[in-house]
């Protein structure tokens, strides 16, 4: 019996930044059947209370989330930290600066804030859409959060061609200093080494005391990629990459706005004798 579930958000649970009714009551279900529903995110916490509002687990002991694609894990009571594994602020800055040598818009995380940097319109109205706590800089100096524990940094471009290229001239120097993902077809992430989904499903697996073949995980993304693999079960929606496809145990039938999440959960959690 599966008794952990940790999804993705966006691409993968929600539509238009919401939760749809279908996955909210197939999620309702199985955690009537005592299975947690984890959503596995890069997004920082501050990002996710509606969404967690929506399938039920908003402010409630004993329910978690992890966010900056593994650099955070929450109980929700209380927003309580359990684990945090930030980037730094030297190599953050160093990637920052790395960055005016492309055409790219820059996100810094912090625990509290999203600051963008050489803003793209594009991209502050998604944040604004997905009520992220966010501040245009229109310097281009990061000295001011020098104190500040900064979980993530982002090059965006609506563009991954270029992102791709952007990783590859990257990569050789910084695949031994910085984890490097993709997501949402618009973002290269950088996380501290050693930070990804994955590592975030064996942390929160272990607190709990789950084994690994107990748990379900689902996503699109590079970012989903260590956590697909990791899990038991790995399951992807229909839209995925085929790197993603290829690593994942399910191919499901259905997209993310055509209910991906419920088709797992009816076939694997509720029908499971």
């Amino acid at each position: 019996m599966y008794k952990l579930i940790l999804s993705d958000l966006d691409e993968t649970l929600l539509v238009n930044h919401h939760v749809p009714k279908m996955n909210i009551e197939a999620i309702s279900k199985a955690r009537k059947k005592g299975v947690k529903f984890v959503p596995a995110t890069g997004r920082a916490f501050n990002m996710i209370g509606e969404i967690l509002k929506e399938i039920g687990t908003y402010q409630q002991a004993e329910e978690y989330s992890i966010c900056f694609n593994g650099g955070l894990i929450i109980e929700n009571k209380d927003d309580k930290v359990l684990y945090f594994n930030g980037l730094g602020f030297d190599k953050s800055k160093e990637l920052f600066e790395i960055a005016k040598q492309y055409d790219v818009c820059v996100l810094i995380f912090t625990l509290d804030c999203c600051y963008i940097f050489n803003a793209d319109p594009d991209e502050v109205q998604r944040k604004t859409d997905q009520k992220a706590n966010f501040k245009v800089i229109d310097e281009y100096n990061m000295e001011f959060l020098k104190e500040d524990k900064i979980a993530k940094l982002l090059f965006e471009r609506r563009d991954m061609e270029y992102l791709m290229s952007v990783k590859n001239e990257l990569y050789p120097k910084y695949k031994d200093q910085v984890a490097m993902s993709f997501s949402s077809n618009r973002y290269l992430e950088f996380n501290a080494l050693g930070v990804d989904k994955g590592s975030g499903l064996k942390w929160l697996a272990d607190y709990l005391c789950v084994s690994i073949d107990e748990c379900i995980a689902i996503g699109d993304n590079y970012n989903d990629l260590e956590m697909i693999e990791v899990a038991g079960l790995g399951a992807c929606v229909s839209s995925s990459s085929d790197d993603i496809k290829k690593a994942s145990d399910i191919v499901l039938k259905n997209d993310y706005f055509e209910g991906a999440v419920k088709e797992l959960i009816e076939k694997y959690v509720l029908e499971e004798e």
